[in-house]
């Protein structure tokens, strides 16, 4: 009874730590912002793990919690936000986008690729989706019918339409958030994108998944919030509704699946949503700074690891079998923090966060006022990481490193051609 007593003071610091930040920062200036935005996530997530922490009927144990852990999850987590602080109290008014046809390629790319997809998604839509509603059991079965394929994954390339599909999705986001913006809308790439946020909601539904459709959620709400200085009134309140109205529509299969997976559990449906939306600040205060070893960068930097070391694990079922010895992998939530504290322990992985943002408060500074659309989406791919990952695990990991790549190749071309239009001015701009 005093250990519960204890682990319970310390996850309600934990939690009065982000209240008190989010005063703070909204404080400092009274907007509510992407930064506002991801704050309240870790709020929330705070919030559970205390429900979590002291529901008498979870199938799960906590070790005994430590404050240390704690202390060094909350300053990583403010490092990792520091890129959303500068830009909290230096906002850009103003977003400047090169007159160039990249971003327009690239959404008619991300378009063909998810239309593509249809065919398979009409085919497999009583199986997947009415199922859901109709047998109780469709969403665990859908469930581990994927991860059965899970061995497979990572060494061979099977659907290239898939893999573009997912190597775009977050940066897909804000592109649709950047031709909303435009002053001359193009609406012919508005409305694929839209049917490709669609697909994106519908393909991990069918797979008796909830982690790609939460992701997808906090990431439209991380490219809204950091485009909405730059849309009018009128539009900001057309988003608002219809996200809302997107929101509670997703939700009805969500609740579907977690009823279809969990629901005959003894613990029950509320007891598993306390440990699913709450457990990463607890297992990261037992195994973040301590797991019995680390991973060499195994998960956080698959792809880019595996081109000079052949032994990288392939996918999770070979990384879990490789680093058997550790007291924890990521079959648990331990935050994005904790997929680097396992990787690189927890100095490599603070020397990793502040470089990193180092570069990016850097290169983000909007100079009077004004925001390049390089800056911009650089700003977003470093939030992305915080949005993504409070909850859950670094999103960027194992093949969705191709992510990085492809969003490093589009925010190269896209410095290097607004250079040139420093010397050779042709331009839009983007004003509140």
């Amino acid at each position: 009874m005093r250990q519960e007593v204890s682990d319970t003071l310390l996850s309600t610091f934990y939690l009065l730590l982000w209240i008190a930040t989010f005063v703070w920062y909204q404080w400092k200036r009274h907007t509510f912002d992407a930064g506002s935005a991801i704050i309240g996530t870790y709020i929330l997530y705070a919030f559970f793990s205390i429900l979590s922490i002291n529901n008498q009927v979870l199938f799960v144990e906590y070790d005994h919690l430590t404050l240390f852990p704690f202390i060094y999850l909350y300053l990583m987590l403010m490092i990792a936000l520091s890129p959303a602080i500068s830009n909290h109290l230096n906002p850009p008014t103003n977003l400047v986008s090169s007159n160039t046809k990249i971003l327009e390629i690239l959404a008619f790319i991300i378009i063909i690729a998810s239309i593509s997809l249809i065919p398979h998604i009409i085919s497999n839509f009583s199986e997947g989706f009415v199922k859901l509603f109709t047998d109780t059991d469709a969403g665990k079965d859908a469930y581990m019918e994927s991860v059965g394929d899970s061995d497979e994954r990572g060494k061979a390339v099977s659907n290239i339409a898939t893999i573009i599909f997912n190597a775009s999705s977050t940066l897909s986001y804000f592109i649709y958030f950047f031709f909303i913006s435009a002053p001359k809308k193009n609406w012919l790439l508005i409305t694929g994108l839209t049917v490709a946020i669609i697909i994106g909601f519908l393909m991990p539904i069918m797979q008796g998944m909830r982690g790609g459709v939460i992701i997808t959620i906090l990431t439209l709400i991380l490219a809204y919030m950091l485009y909405k200085p730059f849309l009018s009134e009128k539009l900001k309140r057309v988003v608002r509704i219809l996200g809302i109205l997107g929101i509670v529509a997703v939700m009805i299969p969500i609740v579907a699946i977690t009823m279809s997976r969990f629901g005959k559990e003894k613990a029950g449906v509320e007891s598993i949503m306390y440990w699913y939306i709450g457990q990463e600040n607890l297992y990261f205060n037992n195994y973040g700074l301590d797991n019995g070893g680390i991973r060499y960068g195994d998960r956080t930097f698959n792809l880019f690891k595996r081109i000079i070391d052949p032994n990288t694990s392939k996918n999770y079922i070979e990384r879990r079998e490789k680093f058997h010895h550790l007291k924890s992998n990521d079959e648990i939530f331990t935050t994005f923090v904790g997929d680097f504290t396992l990787d690189f322990g927890p100095v490599g992985a603070l020397v990793i966060f502040v470089i990193f943002n180092i570069v990016v408060v850097y290169q983000t500074r909007p100079r009077d006022g004004t925001i390049k659309i390089h800056q911009l989406m650089l700003l977003y791919f470093a939030l992305s990481i915080s949005m993504q990952g409070g909850m859950s695990l670094y999103s960027f990991a194992d093949g969705h490193n191709i992510q990085i790549i492809l969003m490093a190749l589009i925010y190269f071309y896209l410095r290097y051609y607004e250079a040139l239009q420093e010397k050779f001015p042709l331009q839009t701009n983007h004003s509140q």
